[in-house]
């Protein structure tokens, strides 16, 4: 079928010329290779499209009927090249996103803000779960994902690092023994996401590791966050998703001498070959604008 309507589309351009040598010249072909593909093509719809004498060629009935239709694809194949030029020049149609809840609701919230305003005309559909997503599968055009993609078939484009505290809210402190040390956690209540069930702390040369008890697990940061603040124990979380909340006073840093294992953040793709305009400056837009600082992290250390 492609060569079909390849072999129409040099049919109208000899109907236009009016010569298979003028035809085969503008075309960059041989003449008789010209002649032999319409003759293919006679053959192919089973009826004769030109009438051919050693000085002229004439449309036949058949072929006046069949250029119409030759012409009209032409036609669209031109609107289609212009649709998509316009659309590398001007970045438009949907962008799929998804990212976990924190970042969703923090930094992509604050990019897309951004994005759109220098985009208007690229939608997007946004899904933030901290489930993991199929890319490929769900149809998703790119993700922010906390932590180094395993998944090799995906490009990665590293945003920065996100620096990670345990918190507690004033009053849980407050109500509850003093803590000094990392051994002490064991006599706390604990809030922890099912993903970072662990927790590695270092200080100076000194590195503790716990693995926490299932008394109170989550598969959503703003959830742990929140019952930080409620006073239902110590958490641990991203200095993006409780930077306002220190500042705010609703939480306050514990064993500060202590450093959490920080999370890379990343951008994750399905290629790097022939995105769409809108993914492409979306990429652009995320790694110039945004590349992850630490910005977020001075209302800790203030």
């Amino acid at each position: 079928m492609f060569k079909q309507l390849q072999d129409m589309a040099l049919f109208a351009l000899v109907a236009e010329c009016g010569s298979f040598t003028q035809a085969a010249n503008r075309a960059k072909l041989p003449k008789s290779s010209v002649s032999q593909r319409i003759s293919q093509l006679e053959q192919a719809v089973g009826l004769r499209l030109l009438n051919r004498t050693t000085r002229q060629l004439n449309l036949t009935f058949a072929g006046e009927r069949y250029l119409v239709h030759c012409q009209e694809m032409l036609q669209a194949s031109e609107r289609a090249e212009l649709a998509i030029r316009r659309l590398r020049d001007n970045p438009s149609g949907r962008l799929r996103i998804t990212s976990p809840a924190g970042l969703g609701a923090t930094l992509l919230a604050r990019v897309n803000a951004e994005f759109t305003q220098r985009y208007p005309e690229v939608s997007l559909e946004v899904s933030v779960s901290d489930a993991m997503i199929d890319l490929v599968q769900e149809g998703f055009d790119v993700a922010l994902r906390t932590g180094k993609p395993h998944d090799s078939s995906l490009i990665g484009r590293r945003l920065g690092e996100s620096p990670r505290y345990l918190l507690a809210s004033p009053d849980y402190l407050a109500q509850h023994p003093a803590i000094e040390t990392p051994q002490q956690l064991v006599l706390h209540r604990c809030i922890a996401h099912r993903a970072w069930a662990e927790w590695s702390l270092t200080y100076g040369d000194s590195y503790y590791r716990w693995l926490l008890p299932a008394g109170h697990t989550t598969d959503n940061l703003l959830y742990a966050r929140e019952c930080a603040i409620a006073g239902a124990g110590i958490t641990l979380l991203p200095a993006f998703l409780c930077h306002q909340e220190v500042r705010a006073g609703q939480l306050v840093q514990v064993l500060p001498q202590w450093e959490a294992q920080s999370n890379d953040l990343y951008l994750v793709y399905p290629s790097r070959k022939l995105n769409s305009p809108a993914l492409a400056c979306f990429i652009d837009f995320m790694l110039d604008e945004y590349a992850f600082s630490d910005s977020y992290t001075k209302a800790l250390q203030g």
